[in-house]
């Protein structure tokens, strides 16, 4: 087995500059093209490894200690996180021949990719975890709403009897997968929690092996425990947040299971700003037993006069043959009726996340957009004069998808 390289990587753009432990040339350096891969040197066999890993990446220079990489489109934490692992790599040959040997081989892999550590777990029950990650070191403040990434190598043991179908070499990499960031909104004593702690939370239910969809992240994450390391992503995105919001608007999150999430972080952040407008948080899951924040929301609800919580289910049997979806709510009026004002397009932001089939995202032409089959969230509201965010259009409905592993 060859010896792990480590890697520090400054994306710029479309270009990221990758600093290793190690020198990989001279100082002359080396520049390499796709359609120029004859060397068989280190850096060639490098360069190789990135372009049949990542097909947007057109240039590879290696100088010293120092890869610098080039995409045609910027650099995502999915990427980086990718070419880190082939740099990190490249010298590595595993063949081990006995259990010992495959250990250490994990416990390297583990070493070389892992930069955070599962701090607290509380199992709501065994397929829904509230999780707590603290990283290595202190990440930059990020806005309630967005997300980031977790990751697990596809070494570790799985907690289902699924095959991953895993392609050559794929062993060795990290299975991936994004989530919005959560929120625990008070303290044991019933306080609002500061907006930023060393840890970050996350609402996670562990997902199943579908007919055509094997989960490769959650079955893994489930057999883990506190202590125990993972990889958090550093960088923190996404546009679904609170921007645009004004103090004295009314706001109604909508969600479905475990997109409770961003709206949990949202909701603390408005309490803790002390919003003037109403705030109405509606749920809707399968059965009592998958809300794991009722308990919270009890606390805010109480101190809070302008903020109701309300909670529906599908699959309680009190449920049989009139089971009531969030459109039904709309259609019937009594969101209106928990907001204890109009969904007036005014003076309201409408925030959704959970299932597509309730966001019912339309699809956009020349000539406006054009909404699903079965009726979402999303046409209700635009037929009752609201705007959907579109591109870098910002509407007052905000939509995060938060459904299939991504």
């Amino acid at each position: 087995m060859g010896q792990l390289i480590e890697v520090e990587a400054s994306p710029m753009g479309t270009v990221a500059l990758f600093s290793t432990d190690r020198s990989l040339t001279g100082q002359d350096g080396v520049e390499i093209s796709p359609d120029a891969l004859d060397g068989a040197d280190p850096p060639h066999e490098l360069a190789r490894r990135l372009f049949d890993a990542d097909q947007l990446i057109d240039h590879v220079h290696v100088l010293s200690n120092t890869v610098s990489v080039r995409r045609r489109e910027s650099w995502d934490d999915e990427a980086i996180g990718r070419a880190s692992e082939i740099i990190a790599y490249l010298f590595i040959h595993y063949a081990p021949e006995s259990g010992v040997a495959e250990a250490d081989q994990f416990e390297a892999l583990r070493v070389a990719n892992y930069n955070a550590t599962l701090s607290h777990i509380r199992a709501h029950n065994e397929d829904l975890w509230v999780m707590r990650v603290t990283p290595d070191e202190p990440i930059d403040p990020f806005l309630p709403g967005q997300y980031t990434t977790l990751a697990l190598g596809y070494w570790e043991p799985r907690a289902d009897d699924a095959h991953d179908n895993l392609k050559p070499d794929q062993d060795q990499k990290m299975a991936r997968r994004s989530y919005s960031v959560s929120s625990s909104m008070i303290d044991e004593a019933g306080e609002l929690l500061p907006p930023h702690t060393p840890d970050v939370e996350f609402y996670i239910v562990k997902v199943k092996p579908g007919q055509e969809e094997i989960p490769a992240l959650t079955p893994r994450l489930f057999l883990k425990g506190e202590g125990d390391r993972l990889y958090m992503g550093r960088k923190f995105t996404g546009h679904y947040t609170l921007e645009g919001v004004e103090p004295d608007d009314n706001i109604v999150f909508l969600s479905t299971g475990t997109g409770e999430a961003p709206q949990n972080a949202m909701i603390a952040e408005l309490l803790r700003r002390e919003h003037k407008g109403r705030i109405l948080d509606v749920v809707c899951v399968r059965y009592w037993s998958d809300l794991a924040y009722t308990e919270q929301h009890a606390v805010l609800v109480d101190r809070y006069p302008s903020y109701r919580y309300v909670t529906i289910t599908t699959r309680e049997p009190e449920n049989e043959r009139k089971k009531v979806y969030i459109q039904d709510l709309i259609a019937s009026g009594r969101i209106e009726e928990e907001l204890g004002a109009p969904l007036d397009p005014a003076q309201t932001h409408v925030f959704l996340c959970g299932n597509p089939a309730m966001i019912g995202l339309p699809k956009w032409t020349d000539e406006g957009p054009v909404f699903p089959e079965t009726l979402g969230v999303c046409q209700q509201l635009s037929e009752k004069g609201f705007t959907i965010d579109h591109r870098k259009d910002r509407g007052n409905v905000h939509y995060e998808e938060y459904w299939t592993e991504r």
